[in-house]
């Protein structure tokens, strides 16, 4: 399924009295870039998560916002130890003695000594917890993040192959007047040979060798094959199977102009040209679209 790199989801996951939602938003970018927001609590959480969406997300920018729903399940519990209290507040009396410092220490001050304040044994709160509720949330908006996606890339996907179709039925017109190019070319020559020598005759056996030489010069089989064969590919991405085309895209893009600007130089036909600046049209539209796939 082709996909937009833009699209957006949201999920839900609730366990008893705790819930989380998680919000994606996606935007085009070169490669991949995924920064998640998440609650202070959760921090040690980023790697798996940031792995999930990795295994969604090829290509774009994402950001993944995971919040609590309602309030954060309690945090840890802190108590004073007024032993250890005390006997900092006497090394500190001890101190000011000798150094004749005025003043006392406040109670902030205390709080902020080592070992004043503890955590509770028992209460920390440990992240591994909820790592299933945020996958549950995470994997509902990622669900919904790949349906906006495939919606987008579903319609930007058939204008890109009525584009594709047109530059096939474009370069088949080119070919057709292929083959007459040289004779053409070698016509043309003769005239202009003629007109500049006046009554001076012809030296058929030299206008012979230059037309040789500009039917070799004008021969584009090698460019016809290679066209041909970029136009296939072009083809098979937007088929079933075509998924992360994207980067293909731009450079079947780039080869197909190449070929198509030698092949129109090598002819030099008003015809052909005028075809080869009606394909580069659509190539260029193909290019700016191709930059919002995956």
């Amino acid at each position: 399924m082709i996909r937009s790199m833009t699209g957006y989801g949201r999920g839900r996951a609730a366990e008893g009295e705790v819930a989380m939602r998680v919000e994606i938003r996606s935007v085009n970018n070169r490669g991949r870039e995924v920064r998640l927001r998440l609650p202070n609590e959760l921090v040690a959480l980023e790697p798996e998560l940031r792995g999930e969406v990795q295994e969604r997300v090829a290509r774009g920018r994402v950001d993944a916002f995971v919040e609590w729903e309602g309030p954060a399940p309690a945090g840890p519990r802190f108590a004073v130890n007024p032993a250890h209290a005390a006997a900092m507040l006497a090394a500190w009396r001890e101190l000011a003695v000798r150094l004749e410092l005025p003043g006392e220490p406040g109670v902030g001050d205390l709080l902020r000594l080592p070992g004043v304040v503890e955590p509770v044994p028992g209460t920390e709160l440990d992240p591994s917890r909820f790592l299933p509720l945020a996958r549950t949330a995470l994997r509902a908006a990622l669900d919904e993040h790949a349906r906006s996606r495939e919606r987008e890339g579903a319609a930007l996907a058939r204008d890109l192959r009525e584009r594709a179709e047109l530059i096939v039925r474009l370069v088949a017109e080119i070919e057709e007047r292929v083959p007459g190019a040289a004779a053409r070319q070698a016509q043309d020559l003769r005239a202009r040979v003629t007109e500049l020598l006046g009554a001076v005759p012809l030296d058929e056996a030299r206008l012979a060798q230059e037309v040789a030489l500009l039917a070799q010069r004008a021969d584009v089989t090698e460019e016809i094959v290679r066209l041909d064969a970029h136009l296939s590919r072009l083809a098979a991405l937007f088929g079933p199977q075509g998924t992360e085309i994207g980067r293909a895209l731009e450079f079947l893009v780039q080869e197909i102009r190449r070929e198509v600007s030698t092949l129109s130089a090598k002819c030099g036909e008003p015809e052909i040209d005028a075809r080869t600046l009606a394909i580069k049209a659509e190539l260029e539209r193909i290019k700016e679209q191709s930059a919002n796939l995956e």
